[in-house]
């Protein structure tokens, strides 16, 4: 795990920034503050370049609400936590990938709390490992990989993974036998961690394995014929990339 959590704040209020600030600089040394934002356009642009672990966002920005904003940006790949004096929006949080929900004046225990579950949360995400040197030829029959649901932690042999299908900041594994494991993180995660296992993007909705892939349709757009005789579309954004990690000259 990396020294420290990256975070955002995101409060349209200058002093409830400085406030989470301090506390956050007091407090909680495990902490990098990567910057600030309190509009819309400067909200989208820094959660979609900086990529945080954590984001402390405020549920009403100016004319938005933090779910308005949050539904612009495709794949949201970080840990929230919505901060507000209002409790009435607590469960509608949970739909984007909200880890908790602290109300204004901010408790100290709660907010150390939540960072210590977060780093605990990220920290447990790292058992998905990676090829420890870069340079290592695949080999797809000797590597696992752990990925951890709500159940408990599943070893898997790389070999038996088809694809990984997107649904939100859900993403579902569709195995050789037939089986199917949900994981509460998006597709996005899983690219970076997979791709130097031998899968690559077809679609923003799909991660495919190149050694599972039957047979390329080139007409009517593109699509791909998995070992299961599933067929996934093929995106015109990932097109060329599929094409040089297939060899099609």
């Amino acid at each position: 795990m990396k020294d420290k959590l990256s975070c955002i704040i995101i409060d349209d209020e200058k002093k409830d920034r400085e406030n989470l600030t301090l506390l956050i600089n007091t407090y909680c040394p495990q902490v990098q503050i990567l910057g600030e934002a309190s509009d819309k356009n400067t909200i989208v642009r820094m959660l979609t370049s900086l990529q945080p672990d954590l984001v402390f966002m405020d549920i009403q920005i100016g004319e938005f609400t933090a779910f308005e904003i949050l539904s612009e940006i495709e794949e949201l790949s970080f840990n929230i936590v919505f901060v507000s004096a209002y409790d009435q929006y607590a469960i509608r949080g949970y739909k984007y990938n909200a880890i908790d929900y602290i109300l204004k004046p901010i408790d100290i225990h709660k907010l150390t709390e939540v960072i210590q579950r977060i780093s605990d949360k990220i920290q447990q995400n790292n058992l998905f490992l990676p090829p420890t040197n870069a340079a290592t030829a695949f080999n797809p029959m000797s590597k696992k990989i752990s990925v951890t649901d709500a159940k408990g932690i599943h070893v898997l042999e790389v070999h038996n993974i088809l694809y990984c299908l997107s649904n939100g900041n859900y993403t579902t594994f569709i195995l050789s036998d037939k089986k199917e494991i949900i994981i509460s993180k998006n597709l996005k995660y899983f690219e970076t961690k997979l791709i130097n296992y031998g899968f690559t993007r077809v679609h923003k909705s799909y991660l495919v394995n190149l050694e599972h892939i039957n047979y390329l349709i080139k007409e009517d757009g593109g699509a791909i014929i998995m070992q299961n005789k599933d067929a996934l579309p093929i995106s015109k954004n990932f097109k060329k990339e599929l094409y040089k990690r297939m060899n099609i000259l």
